[in-house]
């Protein structure tokens, strides 16, 4: 048997992200460079802080919870998500998710993205924003809350702080059954039970726009 040593093994696991990458936009050769530690395999997506890249399909991370980011770790890992072949985003987070296949792992990728300062993502499209606060009421503030806070004890996260465009995505995931299909994935398979209500495109995005218009969590 063939023996990888650690840094080789490093330095193809960061290969695979600008190959990855590079199918959708240039990677940020830049970001990656400049990153050090347990998210150095992430920079090149999701950028040297986390602020995401929408040209890439990487959403911001140091708005969401580090609960919910560990889960859903778990989950690519799993191939609890990421494993429908038509979507590309996914793929590619279960296939880097091997990086982090232990606990320590994703401890240190937790502690690195909780340094990085928290930005409000810029909107990424226009839509009705009254609408968006309405149907959020109506639909998503009795588990995420009347704020978008989230509720750890329901397992559900915080939507604050967001980018209004993957916000809109997810939904429509969870709706055309790109996420949430898994046997095992018992809050996906919840989300996607609700990724039926909104009922067009425009109204999750409205949603997601209100959302982002909420601003930061104190």
């Amino acid at each position: 048997m063939i023996k990888v040593s650690t840094r080789l093994m490093g330095i193809l696991a960061v290969l695979s992200i600008v190959t990855a990458c590079e199918k959708q936009a240039e990677p940020d050769a830049a970001a990656m460079a400049s990153a050090s530690g347990a998210y150095k395999s992430c920079a090149a997506c999701h950028g040297a802080s986390a602020e995401g890249n929408e040209a890439l399909g990487a959403p911001t991370l140091v708005n969401l919870d580090d609960w919910y980011m560990r889960r859903q770790l778990e989950n690519f890992h799993a191939g609890r998500r990421g494993a429908d072949a038509t979507d590309s985003n996914g793929q590619l987070m279960a296939s880097q998710s091997a990086n982090y296949a232990d606990a320590a792992q994703v401890d240190a990728l937790l502690v690195q993205i909780a340094s990085f300062d928290d930005v409000l993502p810029a909107a990424s499209f226009e839509a009705d924003i009254n609408n968006g606060r309405d149907h959020y009421n109506m639909t998503c503030g009795a588990c995420h809350g009347a704020e978008g806070i989230g509720n750890e004890l329901l397992n559900t996260p915080s939507l604050r702080g967001l980018n209004d465009w993957y916000l809109a995505q997810q939904y429509e995931n969870f709706r055309n059954g790109l996420r949430g299909s898994h046997a095992d994935d018992t809050y996906g398979r919840q989300m996607q039970s609700m990724g039926q209500v909104l009922q067009t495109k425009d109204e999750a995005r409205n949603v997601a726009a209100y959302l982002l218009s909420l601003g930061l969590r104190d």
